[in-house]
């Protein structure tokens, strides 16, 4: 990456004209569910999650969606932009956003059939009786006189952004919403003047976008999020049609939002690591080559500030969304400007925690950067009234970061790692080749620990003779987990069952079919059924499930995941229970059935739930006068990188 803001990144860097505005620069922290709105309204929370961004550089902040009518309420925290209350709510947001330096707008959004009923306990609303295919809900058919409501209801919310001091909206027309329900032949069946062929299917965003425009003047600033591929080439929107659609719509708009994704495609709506950074830059382009004069956003992975620039350099957009990248570090656009981009933290594209849109309705966060989201929580560090000597063992995330912010705190802080290099699970899941980014957050907290004053001691196992020569007062235990003994499983303790990190470390027994018995539903099944599959083994994944790799749909992994186990010949066998292992074989039954089968396999590995690895916690623990000792991460309870990371955050903050 480069050294100076001056060669590579200049044109993401660079000012940007949109309608009566200027933007600071090019980066653009795009509308996404936070779940961070109490009663239908921002408050405290949300203000201190966009400043933050605003304050790191952000040129553009469009706040998260904001429903224009009743009838649209698609998660519980749905923000309501029809409440006249609102208008006060966005002037808490407005004033600090802008004494920060950047232009906010907010999104303005129906969600039409693809929502639920169920919060709220009403009809869903969509152009044709067209049920959404997440939740089976079969919508009602809009009549002339809910359109009209609609129209009506995007004008007032429209109106209550400018006079709550926003810049403007952006009209959401892309994956999760009511105009691109009615633009696209997928889900637009009526054949009345809202439907029937291209230029009637027009109608209502052409309405909306009028109203809109009359309801905020001239002035403000009006962008359009359009979808431009629905990947359903049977009917809906394809690339093809894009950029005449997109000049159809941007008459009286500052700017177009490239996206993609529909009801039938969702993992193509905000891609994870299945995609590659940047997949839909050649749509932007082409949409911005057929487009006059009018600015075009892209989006799609863009994480990577040389590839964001560098689509600006080559004329596929005149901006990027990077809004993943944001969450992960707020300070990316300050660091590209202080010609620092090796600091940022790289975000790696796993949806794990930063898309929220679900039935949990957690708040937003970041597995890399735990302070996502909870930054009231999380405010400035400062420097400890009194330097402490803290021990660290386990270089894994948890005490990477234990390690980091103590330090940061003017401790004197030494990490002992019984392995040869830093970085824990991550860096041996991206070691052996699966999920290669997972492996940025080990490399970055390692690079951080690196510039401060921390003595890094590698291939040092710790007893409580080392812990004790150390002479520290807060000794924090990072150890990590391991695998659950398979007493559950008849012939379990067989040589040829191994666990994931087994496999992941380059151990995989026999020549055979490989099974692997998914106890979690999440990527370590994965893991280690693309290792043996990648090293030519036949391979059978079995859950007692419904479906394999259930955990999976929220990250938007699920139906990428079972396209790539059936290129690579990877058989899914849900709602399967495994009896027995033998020496080269195993029995299964289905799961509701008694009827046994042989199938067989000469290795077999166990993606079961971990447990701590405590030991020297519990040998430590109130035998150490005067020494304060506390664990953090998979020592604690076995999880995910995020909880390492936030514990790890809180204790180092905590020393």
């Amino acid at each position: 990456m480069s050294d100076r803001p001056g060669t590579g990144l200049r044109a993401l860097l660079t000012p940007l004209r949109l309608g009566g505005r200027e933007a600071r620069n090019r980066i653009v922290f795009a509308a996404h569910v936070t779940n961070l709105a109490r009663d239908g309204l921002p408050g405290a929370a949300s203000l201190a999650y966009y400043e933050r961004r605003a304050r790191g550089g952000a040129g553009l902040i469009v706040l998260e969606e904001a429903q224009v009518h009743p009838s649209s309420h698609p998660y519980w925290r749905a923000v309501r932009g029809y409440d006249p209350a609102i208008v006060a709510a966005y002037r808490r947001l407005a004033g600090p956003l802008h004494e920060a330096g950047t232009l906010v707008l907010v999104q303005l959004s129906h969600a039409g059939m693809q929502g639920t009923g169920h919060i709220l306990k009403q009809a869903l609303w969509a152009p044709s009786a067209v049920a959404n295919p997440a939740t089976l809900e079969m919508p009602k058919v809009m009549e002339p006189e809910d359109i009209a409501a609609v129209v009506r209801g995007f004008a007032v919310a429209a109106r209550h952004a400018v006079e709550g001091g926003l810049d403007g909206v952006e009209v959401n027309a892309g994956q999760h919403s009511l105009l691109r329900q009615f633009l696209s032949g997928l889900t637009n069946l009526r054949q009345d003047g809202y439907g029937g062929d291209p230029e009637r299917r027009l109608r209502f965003a052409r309405e909306v976008l009028a109203a809109v425009r009359e309801a905020v003047g001239e002035a403000a600033v009006v962008g359009l999020r359009l979808c431009c591929d629905e990947r359903a080439p049977w009917a809906g929107i394809t690339p093809e049609q894009a950029p005449e659609l997109a000049a159809a719509l941007a008459p009286g708009v500052d700017y177009v939002a490239v996206t993609a994704g529909s009801i039938y495609s969702l993992e193509a709506a905000r891609a994870g690591l299945h995609e590659p950074p940047g997949y839909l830059l050649d749509l932007a382009g082409a949409v911005r080559a057929r487009l006059d004069g009018v600015p075009v956003f892209a989006s799609g992975s863009l994480v990577d500030p040389e590839q964001a620039a560098a689509a600006v350099e080559r004329g596929l957009a005149d901006a990027c969304e990077m809004t993943r990248a944001l969450i992960a570090d707020p300070d990316l656009p300050r660091k590209l400007e202080a010609g620092r981009p090796g600091q940022v933290r790289p975000c790696i594209r796993c949806n794990q925690d930063c898309v929220v849109r679900s039935a949990a309705n957690v708040a937003v966060g970041c597995i890399h950067n735990p302070e996502a989201g909870r930054e009231g929580e999380f405010p400035s560090l400062v420097r400890a009234r009194r330097g402490r000597r803290v021990l660290v063992v386990g270089g894994g995330p948890a005490g990477l970061e234990t390690a980091r912010v103590a330090a940061l705190r003017g401790h004197r802080v030494t990490l002992l790692e019984r392995a040869t290099v830093l970085g824990g699970t991550p860096r041996a899941i991206a070691a052996a080749g699966q999920r290669p980014p997972l492996g940025l957050v080990s490399s970055w907290l390692a690079d951080r620990l690196a510039e401060l004053e921390v003595e890094v001691r590698l291939g040092t196992p710790a007893d409580r003779a080392v812990v004790e020569s150390a002479g520290a007062e807060l000794v924090v235990l990072a150890t990590g987990a391991r695998p659950r003994p398979p007493e559950r499983l008849p012939g379990g303790s067989l040589p040829h069952v191994v666990s994931v990190r087994d496999v992941l470390a380059g151990r995989l027994p026999g020549r055979g079919r490989v099974l692997v018995i998914d106890r979690t539903g999440s990527y370590p099944a994965i893991d280690a059924a693309r290792c043996a599959a990648e090293r030519g083994r036949p391979v059978t994944v079995v859950s007692e499930d419904p479906f394999v790799s259930a955990q999976l749909g929220s990250t938007g992994e699920l139906a990428p995941w079972y396209r790539a186990a059936a290129a690579l010949g990877i058989e899914l066998r849900p709602l399967t229970v495994v009896c027995a292992v033998g020496p080269e074989s195993v029995r299964l039954r289905q799961r509701f059935g008694s009827a046994e089968e042989e199938l067989e396999a000469d290795g077999v590995v166990l993606a079961d739930h971990e447990l701590p690895d405590d030991a020297l916690y519990r040998e430590l623990a109130g035998a150490l006068p005067g020494v304060e000792v506390r664990r953090a991460g998979d020592c604690l309870a076995p999880r995910r990188v995020l909880h390492a990371l936030l514990e790890g955050g809180r204790v180092g903050r905590e020393a």
